[in-house]
């Protein structure tokens, strides 16, 4: 085994370590950034095994390292966009599951020999760009952009160029395997690389960078956040339009720059955002009980502390996935 494949292999047991720590994170963001990372160091392992020929793997085994990456577009795509409902995840699931039954099939029970078979190895790789393209796409036109988000954007769309330059290279013929490590370099030094910079709390207990000189361990912030969200449940104070950190901060006792610190460190939203989706789900359940199918939607929004119209759209739809009419629609239809 050459050095190369020695430092892929260590990149990939690297990768291996770190999903698993987000996996057993509680924040379901992280657990999906580590099914991410588990997915491409398989891709990875896969790779180092495909190059160097290390050993002879049973075909489930191969099924599973080349239906890895198939997985890998769905899962990035609902770490970034933290509206993703898991409702819409078996959605999601298809292409990787009819990948999944493909590489199966022709593991077990199709010639190689039948003419048609190479048609679709070809077309393959184009429908995997396709997709993750089309996740790209998504992500973009929904994520907040973030130097974070932005940085694991830049290792996302790195890995659709690479795959482009590699199928592209094997069709014109100017393929070499240290175009191959070149790529998949890229490919590794990006994606673990701004993990480590960007998602790194669970090595560091204290807060954030911004808040990287302050006292707030974990155990206080996570405490603070309980706290925040129960009288926020309780009392309701977000159906006041004039709501705001100060007032909130005056009725909680706690400096408004300690509330802002808990929030953004350890439940990754700021203090509006928190704010929006307490109104946002007030607005749901006004929308689901019956005796409000008389108002209109705006004054079901007022009610649940929204200034105006835009605003209660805006953050309805982004929350949610669909209008408040919509969603009333649906419920109407469900109930009838």
């Amino acid at each position: 085994m050459t050095w190369e494949l020695i430092l892929f292999l260590a990149a990939a047991i690297n990768g291996l370590i770190l999903s698993l720590m987000f996996l057993v994170s509680d924040s379901k963001r992280k657990r999906f950034l580590g099914l991410y990372l588990l997915m491409f160091s398989i891709t990875i392992i896969h790779y180092v095994n495909y190059w160097g020929q290390v050993f002879s793997s049973p075909a489930p085994i191969t099924w599973l390292f080349v239906t890895s990456n198939w997985f890998m577009p769905f899962a990035f795509y609902y770490y970034i966009r933290k509206g993703a409902k898991l409702k819409h995840l078996p959605f999601h699931l298809i292409s990787a599951l009819v990948f999944t039954i493909y590489w199966v099939s022709l593991s077990f029970f199709i010639q190689a020999s039948h003419g048609y078979v190479p048609v679709i190895r070809t077309l393959l790789p184009w429908v995997k760009i396709a997709l993750f393209t089309a996740y790209g796409i998504a992500i973009v036109r929904s994520m907040k952009f973030n130097m974070i988000n932005r940085l694991f954007l830049v290792a996302y769309t790195s890995f659709i160029i690479g795959q482009i330059a590699y199928f592209t290279s094997l069709y014109l013929g100017f393929y070499t395997l240290r175009l191959d490590y070149i790529i998949c370099a890229g490919f590794v030094i990006l994606t673990y690389g701004i993990t480590y910079f960007g998602e790194y709390s669970f090595i560091k207990e204290k807060v954030k960078p911004k808040y990287s000189t302050s006292s707030l361990t974990k155990e206080d912030g996570d405490y603070l956040v309980q706290k925040i969200n129960s009288v926020l449940e309780q009392n309701k104070y977000y159906k006041d339009p004039d709501f705001n950190l100060s007032s909130f901060a005056e009725k909680l006792g706690v400096p408004k720059y300690r509330i802002s610190q808990a929030l953004n460190a350890f439940s990754e939203k700021s203090f509006s955002e928190l704010i929006n989706e307490f109104r946002v789900e007030e607005a749901k359940n006004r929308l689901l009980n019956e005796s409000s199918n008389h108002l209109k939607l705006e004054a079901i929004g007022a009610e649940a502390g929204f200034r105006n119209k835009v605003s209660f759209y805006k953050n309805f739809k982004k929350l949610v996935g669909s209008s408040p009419g919509e969603f009333r629609e649906e419920h109407m239809q469900k109930s009838a």
